[in-house]
């Protein structure tokens, strides 16, 4: 790819651009370190997917990239073949192991849910059907991208709201619900996710709670776990805290994001929760939404609309807004954080929650 420029075009990145990544180490260094892809699949529909795994008529997606596509030697055509097994094998790899799988790979939860259900010797012989085509391509071509990247001024936050807006799956579009009342779960089952949750950093007052468990037990699990005594005191509820500053909008809409990807995925709001926890610990390095706020976060904006979501009038990328008697954000007029460059200032500490 790196010797033929007929590859920029399918693939979203030039030569320059290559070289870029290769002399800015830290910028790259924080891209390695996020558990999602900075790629995405050129086939971006169930019906693109199905050309090759049900040999149906070619989509006008298809057709492109093969138009697209310079012919290959023998060694290019090889190179292409081996890294698209390599990318399927990565792809079905997430599939199989996280209900998040549709955002850390840039898909939508409809492409996800049909990649899960074809059998792995179809997708196989599907890559034979391909004849060359790249099945994979660079997923952050912003120009917004390039230069914070080239300035060493790409920090957590600005990753995630590129993350966030060249994923296919907006916020908005996404379920809402987070019913906990209608889980008919086990004891043991409830112990399990108690205990995740709590290693999450979850009050063991509030696993108690939500899992209908002894609070003797539960902090005597949170103390085994992690060394030290359950955080006392009034939990956190402030709904206008999430969108008091551009920071925490973004975390606010990123952490919300996620779990809203979990639940299109047929997660249970514990399974969303301790998934969202997760990728959202290892997305950022200073964390501002503790599993209480989340918690908090998630239940409130399932059951009333103080908060709500509402596009950015320059990106499209859906963010939270504030939707209340004592804050109300015009939806028509809103930017987001990323646009109006409030991403790249000095982080505030972490607030105990």
């Amino acid at each position: 790819m790196r010797h033929d420029s007929g590859f920029s075009e399918v693939l979203n990145i030039s030569r320059e651009e290559i070289d870029q990544l290769k002399l800015n180490q830290a910028s790259l260094r924080n891209l390695l370190r996020t558990p999602f892809l900075m790629v995405e699949p050129t086939l971006q529909t169930v019906e693109d997917w199905r050309c090759f795994v049900d040999q149906t008529p070619t989509t006008v997606a298809v057709d492109i990239l093969r138009r697209k596509t310079p012919p290959l030697d023998h060694l290019s055509l090889y190179a292409v073949n081996h890294q698209n097994v390599a990318f399927l094998n990565l792809v079905t790899q997430v599939l199989n192991m996280s209900v998040l799988c549709a955002p850390l790979l840039g898909i939508t939860t409809e492409l996800a849910n049909y990649l899960r259900s074809v059998p792995q010797y179809k997708l196989n012989l599907a890559l034979g059907g391909m004849q060359g085509l790249p099945l994979f391509r660079w997923r952050f071509n912003s120009p917004t991208f390039w230069y914070e990247f080239a300035a060493s001024s790409l920090t957590d936050e600005m990753i995630a709201h590129l993350i966030m807006r060249t994923s296919p799956a907006r916020a908005g579009e996404l379920p809402i619900r987070a019913d906990w009342s209608g889980l008919r779960l086990g004891r043991a089952t409830n112990e399990i996710f108690a205990a995740a949750m709590m290693a999450h950093g979850l009050r063991a007052s509030t696993a108690s709670t939500l899992f209908q468990l002894n609070q003797h037990q539960m902090r005597t699990l949170y103390q085994k776990i992690h060394g030290r005594s359950s955080p006392c005191g009034n939990v956190a509820t402030s709904l206008p805290w999430f969108v008091e500053s551009p920071f925490h909008r973004l975390h606010a809409t990123t952490y919300m994001w996620l779990y809203r990807s979990a639940i299109a995925m047929d997660a249970n709001a514990p399974e969303a929760l301790i998934a969202t926890n997760d990728i959202y610990a290892r997305l950022f390095e200073s964390r501002l939404i503790s599993a209480d706020r989340g918690w908090n976060l998630t239940r409130s904006m399932a059951a009333d609309t103080r908060l709500t979501v509402a596009p950015c009038r320059s990106c499209t990328t859906h963010y939270v807004v504030s939707n209340n008697d004592t804050k109300i954000e015009v939806h028509n007029r809103f930017a987001c954080p990323a646009c109006l460059q409030q991403l790249n200032a000095k982080k505030p500490r972490r607030k105990n929650a």
